[in-house]
C-alpha cells in the first residue's frame, strides 16, 4: 500500500511503532514539517495520513522519512498494522 503525497510523489511504509513511523519516500520534508497524503487500498477508498517530521534522510535516490502520526484515525492505525504484519516474516 503505498502512500501518496498531497504535495506529489509517494512513499512506501517501512515500520510503525505506535505514533513513530518510518517511510521511504521520492521526497524529502524539512523537520517539523506536516506531511499529509494518503494510504492507497486496493479496491477501497485511500486513507488521509499526516506525519510530523522529525527528519529526512537520503538513502540512494529516495529519502527515510522519519516522523510521528497525527490524527490518526482508527482505520488507518488497523490499515497501517495490517501492513506491517503482512510483512513481517
Amino acid at each position: 500500500m503505498p502512500v501518496r503525497w498531497a504535495q506529489g510523489g509517494e512513499a512506501t511504509v517501512l515500520s510503525l511503532d505506535g505514533e513513530r513511523v518510518e517511510l521511504l519516500s521520492t521526497r524529502p520534508f524539512p523537520p517539523g514539517a506536516p506531511a499529509s497524503g494518503a494510504l492507497a487500498r486496493e479496491g477501497e477508498a485511500p486513507l488521509a495520513l499526516t506525519v510530523k517530521v522529525a527528519g529526512s534522510v537520503l538513502e540512494g535516490d529516495r529519502y527515510r522519512v522519519r516522523g510521528r502520526l497525527v490524527n490518526a484515525t482508527r482505520a488507518l492505525r488497523e490499515a497501517l498494522t495490517a501492513l506491517r504484519e503482512a510483512r513481517s516474516p
